[in-house]
């Protein structure tokens, strides 16, 4: 983790900058929480991310700026492309409870929103068998959240939700010839319908990698 500065320096100096933002803020230990699933076994290659997420699209907000302070301690996070709040889970920040601050782009409510991801990014092409190997550990991270008695009743994870930048106007063909097409920059992947040698060629990097559940 990066060494803390001064959160009194820090703040004079952003007090020079014009900040048209929303600010959302959080204790360190609600996130924690949230995101201690994480450290179970069983689920290495997905992880429970945290995102704000446009309340009318849906699509995840700009983050602008995200820091968190206690007394004279602060540390800025640097913001991924997929836009997911990368914080780190510390026991020793779990007992130092610093507060978290998100600002996120003026004029958009944004809510928070915990999502099952894939860890690793994709790009290029990936196979059917790699994408039902990740769905068997999405299985059992939901497990963990839900518990025991909401494995019961939860539906299996039977295929992946591609999710791609605005930028991305193309869809995702495959090796048996189809063009799955882009939906509100989306593209589900429904693997029963897939052999394990199947491959999906993808227009770009993949932003995100979450489950997809049959309603």
């Amino acid at each position: 983790m990066k060494k803390w500065i001064s959160a009194t320096t820090l703040s004079l100096l952003c007090l020079a900058l014009p900040v048209k933002a929303e600010q959302y803020r959080f204790t360190y230990t609600k996130l924690y929480y949230q995101l201690k699933v994480n450290q179970k076994e069983g689920h290495e290659d997905v992880r429970m991310a945290l995102f704000f997420n446009d309340a009318k699209t849906g699509k995840a907000c700009q983050i602008t700026k995200a820091w968190m302070e206690k007394e004279e301690h602060y540390e800025e996070f640097t913001i991924p492309s997929n836009q997911e709040l990368p914080l780190p889970i510390d026991n020793n920040l779990k007992s130092a409870n610093p507060l978290v601050y998100i600002q996120t782009e003026e004029g958009k409510q944004c809510d928070i929103s915990m999502e099952v991801l894939a860890n690793k990014p994709f790009r290029d092409s990936v196979s059917a068998k790699e994408l039902r190997d990740l769905t068997l550990q999405m299985d059992v991270m939901l497990a963990d959240i839900g518990g025991m008695f909401a494995k019961y009743f939860m539906p299996d994870v039977e295929g992946v939700t591609f999710v791609f930048s605005d930028a991305v106007t193309k869809g995702v063909s495959t090796s048996t010839g189809e063009l799955l097409p882009l939906n509100n920059g989306k593209v589900t992947i429904d693997l029963r319908k897939y052999s394990d040698d199947v491959k999906f060629e993808l227009p770009t990097e993949v932003l995100k990698v979450t489950p997809w559940l049959v309603k």
